[in-house]
């Protein structure tokens, strides 16, 4: 019979995952509510670029995390490790 895993006070990786994707969900909100406006028009351009790249690469990261966590939860029954 295998031994309990220990606790090591850490959660466990589908939990951390949640945690990660809401994170990332409630950033990519922020960043897309920041917009200022700073006058010049190439500058608020370029800004609004960078703050639209942020906010996909945050969105980015929380798929890939849903992903992943599906891909554990998948992956448990068949190795027997809690996760």
């Amino acid at each position: 019979m295998p031994s309990a895993p220990a606790d090591t006070g850490r959660p466990l990786p589908g939990a951390a995952l949640a945690q990660l994707r809401e994170c990332a969900r409630v950033g990519a909100e922020d960043v897309l509510a920041l917009y200022p406006e700073v006058g010049d028009r190439e500058t608020q351009r370029a800004l609004d670029s960078c703050l639209d790249q942020v906010a996909d690469l945050l969105r980015e990261i929380d798929a890939t995390a849903a992903d992943l966590a599906v891909a554990l939860a998948a992956d448990a029954p068949a190795s027997g490790v809690r996760r």
